[in-house]
């Protein structure tokens, strides 16, 4: 396993207040299909925003998911991994005026254009995988439509977990293809609805809630860090 590097020598600031644990980031870059998926969002950074899909797809699936956690509590600091341009996090904005925003995408050209359209939030290029946050310094975490793209999901996820805090939720949606259609694409051979309940359950996370969007063939799954 490679060791972790330090993101730098001082210590996290958070929501305003400077912890005790350092940030670290454990290799940006992977080889192989995750290499090209960075470098087609890269490439996509450039028309992101304009792109159809936002309004089809992914916009009507953040509300969606945002509807679902305001209705468990007010979180201090929200986190969305795989954010992208950081439209989600625009729209946390109005569902929590009082949050702290956290952002975490590989791809640069999509943190670059976040940190253009989304200045009062904090951004970082990183993967799932190692989070650059400190242990405890999260309430919600999201991630839509980023999950069939994670290099190790469970990995993923227990790194979400260790950035919670007790309590805290993890919202996650993504694509899932019924009736054995997953196996037409290796993205989303583990998208089962099933699987994810699994996964969830060997990072640690006791999930509290799944709900599938049949009209986007979408699943939601919210686990929380106990």
């Amino acid at each position: 396993m490679r060791t972790p590097q330090l993101l730098n020598e001082h210590m996290c600031q958070i929501g305003g207040e400077r912890t005790n644990s350092y940030c670290y980031f454990e290799g940006a870059r992977t080889a192989g299909k995750d290499k090209d998926d960075i470098e087609r969002f890269n490439r996509w950074s450039l028309t992101y925003e304009n792109s159809w899909g936002q309004w089809f797809l992914f916009d009507r699936l953040q509300r969606r998911v945002l509807d679902i956690a305001k209705k468990r509590y007010t979180p201090n600091t929200v986190l969305d991994v795989g954010c992208g341009t950081g439209r989600l996090l625009r729209k946390a904005r109005k569902y929590w005026p009082q949050a702290h925003l956290i952002g975490v995408d590989p791809a640069d050209g999509m943190i670059e254009n976040a940190r253009r359209l989304t200045p009062d939030a904090k951004f970082y290029v990183s993967q799932a995988e190692s989070l650059p946050l400190p242990d405890e310094s999260v309430n919600f975490a999201f991630s839509t439509a980023s999950f069939h793209h994670w290099q190790d999901q469970e990995k993923g996820l227990r790194e979400i977990k260790r950035v919670l805090q007790i309590g805290g939720l993890l919202f996650l949606a993504d694509f899932w293809l019924p009736l054995g259609l997953s196996r037409l694409t290796h993205h989303f051979e583990t998208n089962d609805p099933s699987a994810i309940r699994e996964t969830f359950g060997r990072a640690g996370f006791q999930v509290r809630d799944q709900r599938r969007l049949w009209t986007l063939w979408q699943v939601v799954t919210v686990g929380e860090r106990c």
